[in-house]
């Protein structure tokens, strides 16, 4: 089992010198925001194991997609939106992760519906799913991309505090992120 999970995590991570640990840090980080969260052993592992597989979609994106080095075009964007639904074809034949099969297609949606590829909303996506996704974003924005470089601590803050406020991400689970990494909240306003 965990050699098949490493196997296919390190098949994303070569073809995509930006995803290089991206897997490994976003399972980590969800594991911790998990423990804060008080998750069960259960709902850990299920954390643990969707981390590592969560862009494993991404294998069937064209590389000259994949790994561009500028700002995707409209109609790129859309084919990368693929890979939540591409991944979740790939591990679905394999019964010992049927339960990362949410967490794997949904890791892009957000609690205000305007996520993909579903369009869930609040409760219908998983607590699971919900903290992969805050530990996924947080990991993009500290890392450096083709079109962006990493953003420092204060920014990041903002970019989530923003997702908060509009309703995107959920609340808990970001105060939670923010204890891990040991960060102080931005004061309220209100």
């Amino acid at each position: 089992y965990f050699e098949t999970m490493s196997a296919l995590a390190l098949a994303v991570e070569a073809r995509d010198p930006y995803s290089r640990g991206h897997s490994d840090r976003v399972g980590e980080l969800a594991m911790r925001i998990g423990a804060e969260m008080k998750l069960s052993e259960k709902e850990l592992k299920t954390l643990r194991d969707a981390s590592r597989l969560h862009d494993i979609g991404k294998i069937g994106i064209t590389d000259s997609i994949l790994i561009k080095p500028g700002p995707l075009t409209r109609d790129e964007q859309e084919i990368m939106k693929r890979h939540p639904t591409i991944g979740e074809s790939i591990v679905k034949p394999l019964k010992t992760f049927h339960a990362l099969l949410d967490p794997i297609r949904h890791h892009h949606e957000r609690l205000d519906g305007s996520g993909y590829p579903d369009g869930l909303k609040g409760e219908q996506i998983t607590l699971v799913t919900r903290i992969m996704m805050v530990a996924d974003v947080y990991d993009a924005l500290i890392g450096d991309r083709p079109y962006r470089k990493a953003l420092d601590i204060q920014e990041v803050m903002a970019e989530f505090d923003m997702l908060m406020k509009c309703g995107k991400v959920d609340t808990s689970v970001v105060e939670s992120l923010y204890r891990v990494v040991a960060v102080a909240p931005a004061p309220s306003e209100c």
